[in-house]
């Protein structure tokens, strides 16, 4: 989704200032010309003459250099490390989840979501979430030792991810493609994040979208939530993410009641035998068939297809 939309952000001017570097590593202005000087770990693109203006990469480098220092090494030996080391650092977003994982382990927030912000600018929100962020969440949820309490890199990586996502929401167009459609998305707490990511697609085409928990909370059903839902209206559309016979349930009890074009999302999502349902697997293939549905004219690039 949208290339357009974030690559302006992605290569928007981050340059920093020395003291504000300083701030946030807790080293003072002079140690860093003394690094400077001594080991070239100061801005790379500045000029002579020139106030020193830090780039991301450039304090990924002095990050990386006081983390090796700290762990006992020299301050010449720290220096050589962290160069080295940042010729590995993603620039354009992540090559394949495997790298996005270990960037979510290096605990290190910031850079999380610029490496997040890059991989939407190059590859789209849709293809991000599904080549990178879904299966480096089942790999970091799924190590055998379990993850640290208090820096949890899976939900690090969601809250990088959901900012990311409200980034893109908020830099949809003025002009609705769409007519401004009315979409329901009802997920269970496990599909929160996927379910966001098509929200958020549909939205940036002029979708009027809105997420109904099919969990129970208060005692109030699917059915109950929706049905106060509609009183705005019916959609349009309606996507379902979740499994078993109760969403199998309440999507029939739905399809019976309103009549509404529901697609039901995952490869475990159930299998219900009515002209008004559609199943398909991926997230992707949603997005693209509910643009089919509700805008056939839409431009399938800006999903992020590729």
């Amino acid at each position: 989704m949208p290339r357009a939309i974030l690559a302006q952000s992605a290569h928007a001017d981050r340059s920093r200032t020395m003291s504000s570097v300083s701030d946030e590593l807790g080293v003072s202005p002079s140690t860093l010309r003394t690094w400077e000087r001594r080991y070239g770990l100061g801005p790379a693109q500045r000029e002579t003459g020139e106030r020193r203006r830090y780039q991301p990469e450039d304090v990924d480098r002095l990050r990386a250099m006081i983390h090796h220092v700290r762990a006992g090494m020299s301050a010449a030996e720290a220096a050589k490390r962290a160069l080295a080391e940042s010729t590995l650092l993603p620039r354009r977003g992540p090559a394949n989840a495997a790298q996005l994982r270990s960037v979510a382990l290096s605990d290190d927030y910031q850079r999380l979501e610029e490496v997040i912000e890059a991989a939407v600018a190059s590859h789209g929100l849709v293809h991000t979430w599904s080549r990178f962020v879904e299966p480096t969440l089942k790999s970091l949820r799924s190590a055998p030792g379990g993850e640290p309490i208090g820096s949890a890199p899976a939900l690090m990586l969601v809250n990088a991810f959901q900012r990311v996502c409200r980034s893109v929401y908020q830099s949809r167009p003025a002009r609705s493609l769409v007519g401004g459609d009315r979409v329901a998305i009802i997920s269970d707490s496990l599909h929160e994040t996927a379910a966001q990511v098509i929200g958020v697609a549909l939205a940036w085409y002029g979708c009027d979208v809105r997420m109904l928990s099919s969990e129970n909370y208060g005692g109030i059903s699917t059915t109950e939530r929706f049905r106060e839902y509609v009183r705005g209206g019916v959609p349009a559309l309606t996507v379902v993410l979740g499994c078993g016979p109760e969403c199998a349930q309440t999507v029939e009890n739905l399809v019976a009641r309103y009549g509404v074009p529901t697609i039901m999302v995952g490869a475990d999502a159930p299998e219900i035998l009515s002209p008004q349902v559609q199943r398909v697997r991926t997230i992707s293939a949603c997005v693209e068939e509910a643009l089919a549905l509700l805008a056939p004219q839409a431009d399938l690039e800006l999903v992020g297809r590729s």
